[in-house]
């Protein structure tokens, strides 16, 4: 559909995101878009409208009610910006030795921990529980698991 865009419109930008998902019970680079069904495009409204909104694969016109929103230059400069050659990648968040961290995924989710380490590159990570029943008990878990 982007294609089919960027052949009757000036301008079209469909930001894409770089980042690390699970896939077969490891985290892979894998690259999609920024905004899921999403796709910026710039054109005259009166010239256009209806060949937008009636393209095959085109859901609809991003409006409040009937009228159709513009997405601020500033916006979309800002994500051109962000990326490179069109793809944001997005970093893990690197923890310091004794950060305080939240387990959000997992068997543990929910639970409060002391950053240890991290084992074998940035993927896992050795941390403390901070529950009362586990007090200082030592768990390994994917580094995605953590905040």
């Amino acid at each position: 559909m982007s294609d089919q865009l960027t052949a009757i419109l000036p301008e079209v930008f469909l930001p894409m995101l770089e980042a690390r998902v699970p896939r077969w019970g490891r985290l892979a680079w894998s690259v999609m878009p920024l905004f899921p069904c999403y796709v910026f495009a710039r054109f005259d409204l009166q010239a256009r409208y209806f060949d937008v909104k009636y393209m095959l694969g085109v859901q609809g016109i991003v409006s409040a009610g009937c009228d159709p929103l513009t997405v601020p230059m500033l916006v979309v400069e800002e994500i051109k910006e962000r990326g490179v050659n069109g793809i944001v990648k997005v970093q893990p968040r690197e923890f310091d030795n004794g950060e305080s961290v939240r387990v959000v995924d997992g068997p543990f989710r929910g639970f409060d921990a002391i950053f240890e380490r991290y084992l074998s590159g940035a993927e896992r990570v050795a941390i403390l529980l901070s529950a009362v029943e586990a007090n200082g008990l030592r768990v390994v878990l994917p580094s995605s698991a953590l905040v």
